[in-house]
């Protein structure tokens, strides 16, 4: 049987866990955004749109088969 101060410790590394999870996303208009106010290059833009989508479609779903 799990005693008090077993239980204690648990309970705080799994709160200290859920702390530290806390990477965001980059959402694919603001990367494209930020490559267009650096480089000035709509082609470029694009191009990041297209490759950030697919790499959040991947996070989400896993591997997809095609590019966009």
């Amino acid at each position: 049987m799990a005693t008090k101060r077993y239980n204690k410790r648990t309970k705080r590394g799994r709160t200290k866990k859920r702390r530290n999870n806390g990477k965001k996303w980059v959402t694919a208009v603001s990367a494209a955004d930020t490559v267009l106010r650096k480089t000035g290059s709509v082609d470029k833009a694009r191009t990041t749109l297209r490759t950030q989508a697919l790499r959040n479609a991947r996070r989400l779903f896993g591997s997809v088969g095609e590019m966009l």
